[in-house]
């Protein structure tokens, strides 16, 4: 099924829907491990080309804000990532508690990472950062109108700090590889377009 303009719908290739092959089953779902932040699964599967097990994590769905100011600068992150090995340059951004409107999760990240607060708030989407690992998404949001504030950031955070760049210059920074956080990457390049 194809776009008028000949582009693919989403979740479509050029096949008939009737073509389609049918989807994996899911038999058992097994428990390999339980953690604060992180559950393991192995499930069972049957179906056409189905693997005898499929491993996948389940996490919380995160955020990332584009702070924006009335200069066009954005509020800038840096932190240290144990699994990387080094400080990484990202934007505010973090996990939703249970049950939480992914709008009020950004909105307290980036209070409490940077001490900004934002008086408007766009959606710019969402993203599967790792679609066959996790089924968790990063919700991504354009923050204008701000205003200082205390910062409140966790243990983990103490080291963080926080800087500001032009807008343009932190995309040059994702084309660079300088920025290459997922939800960092899509929100600033969504952002810049906006702007265009």
């Amino acid at each position: 099924m194809r776009h008028p303009e000949g582009v693919l719908t989403p979740g479509h290739d050029e096949k008939d829907a009737q073509d389609e092959p049918e989807l994996w089953r899911l038999v058992e779902r097994r428990t390999v491990y339980q953690g604060r932040f992180v559950q393991l699964y192995q499930d069972v599967l049957e179906g056409p080309a189905a693997p005898e097990f499929y491993e996948h994590v389940r996490v919380a769905d995160g955020v990332r804000v584009v702070a924006l100011d009335a200069e066009r600068q954005v509020v800038l992150v840096e932190d240290q990532f144990y699994l990387q090995g080094r400080r990484m340059l990202h934007l505010p951004g973090g996990g939703t508690e249970a049950g939480e409107d992914p709008a009020l999760t950004a909105a307290r990240e980036l209070a409490e990472e940077t001490g900004w607060r934002a008086a408007a708030w766009r959606s710019l989407g969402s993203i599967h950062p790792l679609p066959t690992s996790s089924v968790a998404r990063t919700h991504l949001f354009l923050a204008t109108g701000l205003t200082p504030g205390p910062v409140h950031r966790d243990e983990a955070e103490q080291l963080m700090t926080v800087r500001k760049a032009p807008l343009t210059e932190a995309v040059a920074l994702v084309r660079s590889g300088v920025i290459t956080e997922a939800g960092s990457v899509t929100a600033l390049l969504l952002a810049a377009q906006l702007s265009t």
